[in-house]
């Protein structure tokens, strides 16, 4: 056997810590990304904010209207449908897929996944390392730390979510859980060799996670929506604009100098200011790919806005692919954000509507239910078939089961209960 040095020249795709960053709070909305800064001010001694203009009062559900995919009467959105969703953004192979949805319908009430892997396998006909695949999948959705299998492997996800890359946080979270709920800050120090302020540090960060994911929703929770962006009408234009006042707007507080402290204490300041500035790039990165994405779908949807019409079928991948972005990226920038115009409130996610595949032109799920309405509305006496056969003369040639689901999903009762 012979033994040689080569030098190879390999291109791969790392995601900065900068990028993880970014990613972690684009999937959040203004309110939530309010929050998360206050919440890192009050842990790093260089990051200030200053606070929205705006008071954070909200604005009911009743208020909301939604359309495409969507319901027309707004209604909060399950952890698992929301998990769904984003699943339709993942390559995975038919039975991949139908494994990570099983995976999904699982979830305890914190959001962990607690069967054992082998059986769901069994459960879906799959092998182990596809049922690992889903799984994997499921846990790379949002919120991070979804379909963790304990506390540990939960703030784990988590701290890989937001980019961390110190060993340390994360052999506390697999190793010392108990020593981290005595505050054992000297003793966590000692097992892991780093200073007692690293190990405080890490600590905080550990306390700054989240312990699960809600996956049941409180009856009578009153729902709030913040619109992050305002559409105005100009004429025969439509100006798209990110009200800012909702936005807290954080800052690198230069105050604090190196001088006079020692090595530890410099190195963590260091740290710090380094995470402050990530922070400030990240919510910098939050409004421009929210504004971005908001005018592709404005300028994609104007009919809607100018005119009242149905919308026009809309995918992500159509929105990404004209940014230069992963479909992912749009996912996220879309997810929890609202729309403000005079017509109303609106989810950003409920512009994006299938168009129907089997007709001779291309038209949207709201389109369908528009003109279902509309044809009920003229002669409530039409049946599913009626209504199917006047649509294929309008060249969407859908099927009857799927005028149905369109028909009930606007809690439009058969015909033989109108006519009865």
């Amino acid at each position: 056997m012979r033994l040689s040095v080569e030098q190879k020249q390999v291109q791969s795709q790392v995601a900065s810590q900068q990028m993880q960053q970014a990613l972690f709070l684009l999937s959040k909305n203004a309110w939530e990304l309010n929050e998360y800064v206050r919440e890192q001010t009050v842990e790093n001694p260089v990051l200030e904010a200053l606070e929205p203009q705006w008071q954070e009062r909200g604005l009911g559900f009743g208020a909301v209207r939604y359309y495409g995919e969507s319901f027309e009467k707004a209604a909060p959105e399950t952890l698992a449908e929301s998990l769904r969703s984003q699943l339709d953004l993942k390559k995975l192979d038919q039975d991949e897929l139908r494994a990570a949805k099983e995976i999904i319908g699982a979830l305890d009430s914190r959001g962990y996944f607690t069967e054992p892997l082998a059986d769901m396998a069994r459960l879906c006909k799959v092998s182990t390392a596809q049922a690992g695949r889903a799984l994997a999948a499921v846990q790379s959705l949002d919120p991070a730390g979804v379909g963790a299998r304990s506390l540990s492997e939960c703030l784990c996800l988590q701290l890989q979510r937001r980019g961390e890359t110190e060993e340390a946080p994360y052999r506390i979270a697999r190793d010392y859980l108990e020593e981290l709920a005595r505050g054992d800050y000297a003793g966590i120090a000692s097992a892991l060799g780093i200073s007692a302020a690293k190990s405080r540090a890490c600590c905080e960060l550990l306390r700054s996670l989240k312990p699960g994911v809600s996956n049941t929703a409180p009856e009578d929770a009153a729902q709030y929506v913040f619109p992050e962006i305002l559409v105005e009408k100009d004429g025969d234009r439509l100006r798209v604009i990110l009200d800012e006042r909702k936005i807290i707007r954080p800052f690198v507080n230069d105050a604090y100098e190196p001088g006079g402290l020692d090595g530890e204490a410099k190195a963590y300041l260091r740290e710090r200011r380094a995470l402050a500035k990530r922070i400030v790039q990240s919510v910098d990165l939050w409004k421009t790919m929210l504004r971005r994405v908001a005018e592709k779908i404005v300028l994609a949807q104007q009919d809607f806005f100018l005119r009242d019409e149905a919308l026009q079928p809309l995918k992500m991948s159509d929105i990404a692919e004209e940014l230069g972005v992963h479909p992912s990226t749009v996912s996220r920038a879309v997810a929890g954000k609202y729309l403000m115009s005079d017509a109303g409130i609106f989810a950003l996610k409920g512009f994006f509507s299938r168009s129907i595949p089997e007709g001779e032109k291309r038209v949207s799920g709201d389109y369908i239910r528009r003109s279902i309405r509309e044809m009920l509305a003229q002669d409530p006496t039409l049946t599913d078939s009626a209504v199917t056969e006047r649509l294929h003369s309008r060249g969407a040639k859908i099927a009857r089961r799927t005028v149905a689901k369109y028909r009930r999903e606007m809690g439009i009762v058969s015909s033989y209960r109108r006519n009865k």
